[in-house]
This record gives C-alpha cells, structure tokens and sequence, in this order.
C-alpha cells in the first residue's frame, strides 16, 4: 500500500535532458512510494517530450496520478491527500500564493533539492534546514511555518543525499542489436570509414560537440559510428536504451551523467566520457576531480588524461590522446564498470528524502 502523501515539485527548465530529465525521472520515481505527483513548470512541452508516450498515458488515465501543469497554473486544485511534499527543484522557488492555498494544513513538509554534487562537501549537510528568506519579511503570521525546509542533493557516495536507481531498464541483446541499427539511419549520425559488423559505435552528448575529424584518418583500419544529438528528439526512457547499446558515451549535464554511470555498470560495461557545464570560476575543475576520487579501480592514465582534455575543452589534444584512450578501452571499461556497479548500488536519493 502506498503512502497517502502527494509530491508537489516546482522544476524551472534551463537544460533539457538536465534540469526536465532529472525532473522526470524524479516524478517516476517518486510513483514508486507514495500515490500522486503533480509537477509545475515553465517548459510543459519538453517535459511531456521527454517524459514520454508510456508516462503519458499515466496522465492521461481516469485514475490520474501523474500530472503537469504550467507554473503559472497554481490555483489548478491539487488531488485531495492526508500528506503533502512540495519539493523545489534547482533553486526554483514554489511560489507564496501557492503556499497560502495551504495556510490551514499542518500536513507540509518543504524539500530544496539541489544540483548533484561529486565533492565530499555535501555530505554532512544533507537534511539541514534551508529556511525560505522571502517568509522572513512576511506578516501573515499563517505563513510562518513554512520557513522550514530542508535541504538535500543527489550524490555518488552513500553518505550523500543518493541516487535514483528505481526504474531503470536492463537491455537485452536483441533491444541492442535493433537501436544500433536504428542509430545508423537518424540524421545526427555520422559514419567515419566502410560499416561493417564490428563498428565503434559513439554517442557524443557533450556540451560542445566532438572534434572527430580525425577520426577520418582512423577509419582505414577501423569503422566509427558517431551519434550527436543536440535536442532531445528521444524520449527518456529511449535514451537510456540508447546509452547502453553504444560502446562509448560522452555525457553532460546531470541526468544523462547519472544515467552513463547506470549504462557503464550493466552488462554491457559501456565506458564513458563526461563534460560538466563550463563554470567560470573554474568550479567545474573541481566537479570534475571531486568526481574522479569515487573511482578506485579505473586508474588507467589514457583514459584520464582525455576525460581530462575533454573536460578542460583542450580541443588540440584528442587526436594525440585518442590512440592511446583506444587502445586500453577494453581494460578501461571493465576498470569502471566495477567502480559503477558499486556507486550504483548506493542510497536510493528518494529513501533518503521521504524517510527523514
């Protein structure tokens, strides 16, 4: 029996497989423990883009327990529950007006989830209180209590807030076999030398895309398949299949970062690649290496030394490190599956939260 608790998330949408991606693979989830969720955002298209066909049908269904609405929407009347959470999702802030529709409950809790962080620093704030200052200024004594909230954000180690692991698909060979024939004919894909059965196959989902010129040079001896998708032109769910049918992913953002770690960890033992977001104070560098230290049996330099190339935008240097990352691949991704398995197998992000 679930939990008779509704989930009320507020998810501004900045980037699409990022910020609507976690989104969406949140609300899923959450499905799993307690019976409602209703989500506001500001770009409902690309969520119901991403969210896709199956989860539609959720929202479609006369027993709804999943719905979206623009957030703007909020005197929409939400579904009748003896609980309430209303999370908010990457510093987007549920709005007073909203709040003061529960002004005579006493059934509120409040959860700020924030951006996933791979640094140590996390892991002894999750669950502080991360009061909402807007409430401080405000006289409607009625509105006081829910100042209180509490703050978390998904993490690698299982001393941080967790990952969501519900939910996620197994790929058998015949599902394999299929997308990478899919793969061959969409428009983002682009072959380097003559296809054959033993192809390399990439996605390449960098913020900055690939520089695989060269590659041109590489396709004498061996055939390459590049897919570069800029948008998401797959639902979520189609996507994670994809990862898991490449033989190398180069990731960004958040969700599919996560989700490479997943298809990196399967039995598939796809590698992967990850380019965080371009921070000007250079905090990306620490992401970066914050993330490595959770690696303890991939300490191969090739590999490394291009994530690293990758990661600082050294365009100049792939085509010198490429031969070297290629010829330890078969190594490389036994090395982090094994890291994968084990960081995948850490705290459930949603267990963490509801049972505070």
């Amino acid at each position: 029996m679930k939990s008779d608790t509704s989930a009320i998330i507020f998810c501004n949408i900045i980037d699409n497989y990022g910020d609507a991606g976690f989104c969406a693979r949140f609300s899923r989830a959450l499905l799993n423990y307690i019976k409602t969720v209703t989500v506001f955002t500001d770009k409902p298209s690309v969520f119901h883009k991403i969210i896709g066909e199956k989860n539609l049908t959720l929202m479609n269904s006369d027993d709804v327990v999943f719905r979206v609405f623009y957030y703007k929407d909020i005197t929409l009347p939400i579904p009748l529950s003896k609980n309430y959470i209303i999370f908010e999702l990457f510093e987007t802030q549920v709005p007073i007006n909203f709040l003061r529709t529960f002004q005579e409950r006493s059934n509120v809790k409040r959860i700020m989830l924030d951006y996933l962080s791979t640094e140590k620093w996390n892991e002894s704030f999750q669950g502080i209180q991360a009061p909402d200052a807007r409430l401080f200024r405000s006289k409607d004594q009625d509105l006081l209590k829910f100042r209180k909230r509490y703050w978390f954000a998904p993490g690698l180690s299982n001393k941080s807030g967790g990952l969501i692991w519900e939910d996620r698909i197994s790929v058998d060979s015949r599902t394999r076999k299929k997308i990478r024939e899919n793969v061959l004919s969409l428009r983002e894909t682009k072959i380097y030398g003559n296809l054959h059965a033993t192809a390399f196959y990439i996605c390449d989902f960098s913020y900055e895309k690939f520089r695989f010129s060269f590659f041109s040079k590489l396709a004498r001896d061996k055939t390459f398949v590049i897919w570069s998708p800029r948008t998401p032109i797959f639902c979520q769910t189609d996507f994670d299949i994809i990862l898991q049918s490449m033989d190398l992913n180069i990731v960004r953002g958040e969700d599919s970062f996560i989700s490479a770690h997943f298809a990196a960890s399967s039995r598939w033992r796809v590698p992967f690649l990850w380019q965080p977001y371009l921070e000007n104070n250079y905090y990306h560098k620490s992401k970066f290496f914050g993330w490595k230290n959770h690696f303890n049996h991939l300490t191969i330099d090739s590999y490394w030394n291009f994530a690293q190339a990758l990661m600082a935008r050294n365009f100049d240097k792939y085509q010198k490190l490429w031969p070297y990352f290629y010829r330890d691949w078969l190594e490389l991704k036994d090395c982090m599956a094994l890291d994968c398995r084990k960081i995948t197998k850490n705290r459930s992000l949603l267990k963490t939260m509801l049972e505070m």
